[in-house]
């Protein structure tokens, strides 16, 4: 026993020594010749590696590395120093590339430099400036940091006061700083101001001030180096070496072209050159800054500062010339508190702050100082940091700045030009965009990267040319693949492509800054794969595809609904932070493999978990579930119905449940095209719309609906972004705003909930900060401001909350019509019908919120003016009928309002009219009675009728569908049936009058358009849907002549009549 003890420790401790791949033993050191079959290192050149090799040196720049079977290259983690490979490409056919493993990170300092220009001569390789993994193992482990965490504390802006500080003279509050270029001020040696010379377009303005020796002078470059057209900027720069230096240093103004976008600052003590000092410009958040310059000479310290905008940004462009009197500099080092501890975050490293505003530019960059007395769970950065970045939860909405961890001891970047060139699409791009690439095809045997650094990667101009790529590789259960705690930032096209494979994990990443769609199913077929607790922020405008573009370039763009989203933040894109949409049928060379689907699955494919991600700063929409991707790239709206079964077309609906959103500060938080849908636990807030169900079948007459249930909408919060400041009304009137507005159009309302289709229902939600002002209107609950489809007249809301005064402190509800901006006049907008169940929003049960149209009102019915133009409540119910009948042109007329009032509808997209159940109607044809045409009722419960008639004209012979309906002998005897058996033909007027009715009670948990016994909620199915056919067409369907006053019924009396309510 004892022996076999001593044995299994022996194998353990084997097994332990195997665990860091630099410590093989059989690995063969890159620097030895005799590692190397010519007896000679690599210089250069191509080079293939058939034998394992220890890389403990830093590579020459190398042409293509193929690593074969047997080959192995391996990073040493105990080099002392950063170990550089450079190389055009890195090629596994078979081989093995380590640096680390996932039980022994590596240790050292790391980086894969992939080089070279693209090549664009006839037979080039489609693949350059990449690591490409053939066949072979890719392993990738970095030292594990926390890949991002969120602020638990707000990070306010650096304000004027805070640089101005106790200052004796600052040009912004005391010169005439207009304009662009060079721009110097002079100060004595007590900090007082001497002169401003403005812009420096002249040497002689350097070179005048040589002999004011004991004079400082501050010179800073104001939104771009404009040295003017009559001096060369050379001439210029030397001016200036000579007056700063003594001509002894060169300064780095000698090397700047005229109007680069290049922040300079300097402060220069005349005939004191060891006194004097510069800064150029470092990029981050689309500007070159320079930071607070300062230098302390005598008993004053003197600053200066310069930011460029490389985006035109004018409220981006910053310059500072000030003194201080000594040690009352003010510090610009901001503690950042976290949620999280970031001891594995150091000094130097760089971090990335979201944007909670609007606009995701406001994202910033900042590297960590030392900082001794910071906790475990806060860093010291220094700033400026020119927006507010919001760390609260506030309104019960988490509006907490994720931060983002960019940096890591493995890196991975393409060597990048200075400038475009060739076939790069220079026409848009002034910089390089030819970028390094990973990419893993199909025999590939693992690929595990993770807490790697990648930036500068990624290809604009070549389609499948990205950071990381896994192309064509189909089912990788059995391999080991995952994507996690790495940095993707800086890059030009896309983060992290999944094309044609699945079951890949993507966990903990951060993706910043990048072109085009970031983490990118690509054609549609991708399946299992599980996008996790990652963080993804900076999401721009590309070219590859149609959708690449502003409005719809997206953070998450997944094409294939069997995917999974968990704990994932989207946090500012120029489009769009999570979109799901799916196509036909696999696009692409995925259409040509077999990805197990058959035509249209996708669209009956059930999302598997979604829960817990965050949408916000995104120009357009937070998520929207919608959509068919098309063969060309471009798409489609969808009508994604989930099954059970999505290989089977017959197959029973899903029941699809995300939970957990938080959406702020886009366009549009949430739009879902779905067919039976629960959101639960979503929070949203500062959007313009917050959410919209868009009911894919909204005529659908079984069991399907759209619930928001246990939720938090909010509008106006104290989180008020970067100020408008003062904006123009159509008036002329200047209104000035203490906040930010949406990007794209300021002027539209703002809506908590937009019904729109349905069946929709808002429950157990609460709401807050819905005030209108004099740009734009504001409510709660709202209808879709454009509307041409039908919506169910059973949408409803249970249980609502408010906490504001209506009207004095906000809006329960708003609805526009023609007359205010964004509202339309369309039939759906004309006929969408919200019911209060329980009496929460208008403190009437069974309230029904409808258009004021006569068409709706009757007597009982009250006008809401503080809820707009669009809104009034009636206590009575509504049904909804339907026409099918190919958008032949008809009109509808009440039967107490005879000929007066007219309904006559645009037929856009679809007929239909919602009724008072109060009331009785004649539908009409215009033209031409269809042959045949069928109409359908919605909305009905027992004890609730609907009475129509039909003009099908006079004389005419035709046939009632179903069976079940046979012909009366009076319009009374249909009047008195209660089982939709029976209609009645007015032969002279040419009118087959209906009584619509429904057999089963609605239960409180009835949520469909009808009730009925398909499940304990009595659930059930509309009906029914009458066909008429008759043996021909015919002109003599407007029957308003021969109908009235035959068919006058009394009006309703103001019995019962509401008033407007009184909220508490």
């Amino acid at each position: 026993m004892a022996l076999a003890a001593l044995l299994l420790v022996s194998v353990a401790a084997a097994t332990t020594q195997a665990l860091c791949p630099h410590e093989a033993t059989d690995l063969l050191p890159w620097s030895a010749a005799a590692s190397w079959d010519d007896q000679a290192v690599p210089s250069g050149g191509d080079i293939t590696i058939d034998r394992p090799i220890l890389l403990d040196v830093s590579s020459a720049p190398m042409g293509t590395i193929t690593i074969t079977a047997g080959g192995r290259l391996v990073f040493d983690a105990t080099s002392p120093t950063t170990l550089t490979l450079s190389a055009n490409m890195v090629e596994l056919t078979g081989g093995e590339f380590w640096i680390g493993s996932e039980d022994c990170p590596y240790t050292g300092d790391a980086e894969v430099l992939l080089t070279g220009t693209r090549d664009e001569s006839e037979g080039a390789a489609g693949v350059q400036k990449a690591v490409l993994v053939r066949e072979g193992v890719l392993e990738v482990h970095g030292q594990p940091k926390l890949s991002w965490t969120s602020l638990t504390a707000t990070v306010p802006k650096t304000s004027r006061q805070d640089i101005a500080g106790n200052a004796i003279h600052s040009a912004l509050d005391s010169d005439n700083l207009r304009g662009n270029g060079i721009f110097m001020l002079e100060f004595d040696s007590s900090g007082n101001s001497v002169r401003n010379w403005r812009r420096v377009t002249n040497p002689s303005k350097f070179a005048g001030r040589k002999g004011n020796v004991g004079s400082i002078i501050t010179v800073v470059v104001k939104e771009r180096a404009n040295f003017g057209t009559n001096f060369p900027p050379s001439e210029i720069a030397a001016a200036f070496e000579d007056l700063c230096y003594d001509g002894q240093r060169t300064s780095a103004l000698s090397s700047m072209a005229n109007n680069e976008l290049t922040a300079f600052a300097a402060i220069c003590h005349i005939g004191f050159p060891e006194n004097s000092v510069e800064a150029v410009g470092t990029v981050s958040n689309d500007r070159s800054q320079t930071g607070l310059l300062v230098q302390r000479i005598g008993d004053v310290e003197f600053a200066a500062m310069s930011v460029v905008s490389l985006v035109g940004l004018q409220t981006a462009h910053h310059v500072e010339m000030i003194s201080y009197p000594s040690g009352s500099v003010p510090s610009l080092e901001r503690t950042l508190t976290l949620a999280d501890p970031v001891t594995s975050w150091s000094a130097g490293d760089r971090i990335v702050l979201a944007s909670t505003d609007y606009d995701h530019s406001q994202s910033e960059e900042f590297e960590i100082l030392q900082c001794d007395t910071c906790t475990e769970n806060q860093v010291k950065v220094l700033g400026p940091v020119w927006y507010t970045h919001w760390g609260e939860v506030t309104d019960g909405v988490e509006m907490q700045a994720e931060v983002g961890m960019l940096t890591r001891n493995v890196r991975f970047h393409g060597q990048m030009e200075d400038s475009c060139y060739g076939g790069n699409q220079c026409d848009i791009f002034d910089y390089d965009t030819f970028g390094g690439q990973i990419k893993m095809l199909s025999n590939f045997n693992a690929a595990r990267i993770e807490n790697a650094e990648f930036y500068h990667m990624g290809q604009q101009s070549v389609l499948g040319s990205y950071p990381i790529h896994f192309h064509m590789c189909l089912d990788t259960s059995e391999k080991d693949v995952y994507i996690r705690g790495n940095s993707i930032h800086h890059t030009f096209s896309r983060c992290l492509t999944i094309h044609g494979t699945h079951n890949v994990t993507v966990h903990d990443n951060v993706a910043y800054h990048h072109m085009g769609h970031c983490f990118f199913l690509e054609d549609g077929g991708e399946q299992h794969n599980e996008f996790v607790g990652n963080l993804g922020l900076g999401t721009r405008a590309g070219t590859l595809l149609p959708t690449d573009r502003v409005n719809a370039v997206s953070t998450f763009w997944i094409t294939n609904p069997d995917n999974t989203l968990i704990n994932n933040r989207a946090a500012g894109s120029e489009g769009m932070g999570i979109w799901i949409l799916m196509p036909f049928f696999p696009t692409g060379p995925s259409a040509n493999v077999d990805m197990g689907l058959l035509e249209s699955q996708t669209l009956r494919t059930l999302v598997p978990a979604f829960q817990g991600n965050r949408a916000h700063s995104n120009r357009k929409f937070g998520f929207r579930l919608d959509d068919i991707l098309l063969d060309d790239g471009t798409v489609q709206p969808a009508s994604y119905k989930p099954l059970v079964d999505p290989s089977d077309p017959r197959s029973e609906p899903a029941f699809l449940h995300l939970d957990d959103f938080v959406g702020y500060k886009n366009s549009e938080a949430v739009w879902i095209k779905s067919f039976w849908t629960l959101c639960t636990n979503f929070r949203l807030a500062e959007n313009t719309i917050g959410l919209i169900f868009a009911s894919s079948q909204p005529a659908n007459p079984g069991l399907h609906y759209e619930m928001l249930a246990n939720s938090r909408v909010v509008g106006n919060t104290d989180n008020k972004g970067e100020p408008e400041g003062n904006f123009t009304l159509s008036s002329g009137e200047v209104v000035e705003f203490d906040r930010s507005l949406p990007i794209i159009d300021k002027r539209d309302a703002q809506l908590g909930v937009a019904f729109y289709r349905g069946p929709v229902h808002v429950i157990n939600t609460s709401f807050s900060g819905f005030t209108s002002n004099p740009l734009r209107n504001a409510g709660a609950i709202s209808k879709k401001p454009s509307n041409p489809y039908i919506s169910s007249p059973i949408a409803s809301v249970r249980n609502v909350t408010f906490d504001f005064a209506d009207p004095a402190e906000g809006s329960r509800f708003f609805d526009g019509d023609g007359t205010v901006f964004g509202f339309e006049e369309r039939d759906g907008n004309r006929h969408n019908i919200v019911l209060d169940v329980d009496g929460s929003l208008t403190t009437m049960a069974g309230t029904s919120i409808v258009r004021p149209i006569p068409m709706l009102m009757n007597a009982r019915c009250v006008l809401m003016p503080t809820w707009g133009p669009g809104a009034a409540l009636c206590p009575d119910r509504f049904s909804r009928l339907q026409l099918s009948a190919n958008l032949i042109p008809s009109f509808m007329t009440r039967n107490d309002l005879m000929s007066s009032e007219v309904e006559t509808p645009l037929a856009e997209q679809q007929t239909s009219y919602s009724l008072n159940t109060r009331e009785s109607y004649i539908l009409h044809f215009n033209t031409t009675v269809p042959q045949q045409f069928r109409i359908a009722p919605l909305g009905l419960e027992q004890g609730l009728q609907q009475v129509v008639g039909v003009g099908v004209g006079v004389d005419q012979a035709f046939v009632v569908r179903p069976n079940t309906y046979t012909a009366a002998l009076s319009k009374e005897e249909v009047l008195a049936d209660d089982n939709n058996t029976k209609y009645f033909y007015d032969v002279d007027a040419g009118i087959v009058t209906f009584r619509f009715t429904h057999p089963y009670p609605r239960g409180e948990s009835t949520l469909a358009h009808c009730p009925g016994v398909l499940d304990e909620d009595l659930n059930g199915v509309c009906g029914p849907r009458v066909r008429i056919v008759l043996t021909a067409s015919n002109d003599d369907g407007d029957c308003r002549q021969r109908a009235y006053p035959a068919y006058q019924t009394p009006p309703v009396t103001a019995e019962g009549a509401l008033t407007v309510p009184v909220f508490q």
